[in-house]
């Protein structure tokens, strides 16, 4: 799974936004003790552009970003959200946005005989969308528009071998280089949300499932 995969858009009003950061603003103080389960060292993020949140409250300057989190589990779980995230002018940690849409990939990581370089293999397991993406065709009666067919879950898996940026015993590289994506290990606090909760109740789920028998 990549930013935005397969075509799907995530998308999202202004409005909603606005909803989503004072959802955020209300609850991130619980969110640092669900952090505590979880090394900080171990999750990564793409790069974040930021923009202005607009119809924000009067006084809060608040700002969001769309972007992947990556996190690589100690027991050698991957994980792997596109998402938004949000921040405000404040203290307060970077959020994970799980109320706007979002995409989720799981699967293993583990490293390899060179210290700088480690594989992944990951699909995608989980849409939680608002919008997916419309295609449209004009026609001698008019321009008619339908919605793309999502592709069945869970999606092919994908294996990559990625390099290691200035390895790091503390939080295993300051940044980690895949095909398709390049993720850095944060400079701010991100307050997770659920995300740790899903990936758990997604691994869960795939234990309990039977396993196809080989003929």
């Amino acid at each position: 799974m990549r930013p935005a995969p397969m075509g799907v858009r995530l998308v999202r009003s202004s409005r909603s936004l606005t909803a989503a950061m004072l959802t955020f603003l209300l609850v991130c103080g619980t969110a640092s003790a669900q952090e505590t389960e979880l090394d900080p060292n171990r999750v990564f993020t793409t790069e974040l552009h930021w923009e202005r949140v607009a119809g924000a409250p009067r006084g809060e300057k608040l700002w969001y970003a769309d972007g992947t989190l990556v996190i690589l589990y100690l027991d050698g779980t991957y994980a792997e959200v596109t998402a938004s995230f949000i921040k405000s002018s404040g203290k307060l940690p970077i959020g994970l946005n799980l109320n706007e849409g979002f995409i989720v990939g799981l699967g293993t990581w583990s490293r390899t005989e060179d210290d700088v370089l480690i594989r992944t293999m990951s699909r995608e397991v989980l849409r939680d969308k608002i919008i997916s993406e419309v295609k449209c065709q004009t026609s001698p009666s008019g321009k008619v528009c339908a919605p793309v067919p999502e592709a069945p879950l869970p999606g092919p898996m994908l294996t990559n071998t990625c390099r290691l940026e200035h390895p790091s015993t503390t939080h295993i590289a300051d940044a980690i280089v895949c095909r398709g994506l390049t993720v850095f290990h944060p400079q701010h606090a991100i307050a997770l949300n659920d995300f740790p909760s899903i990936v758990r109740q997604l691994v869960e789920k795939q234990k309990s499932e039977p396993k196809a028998s080989s003929r």
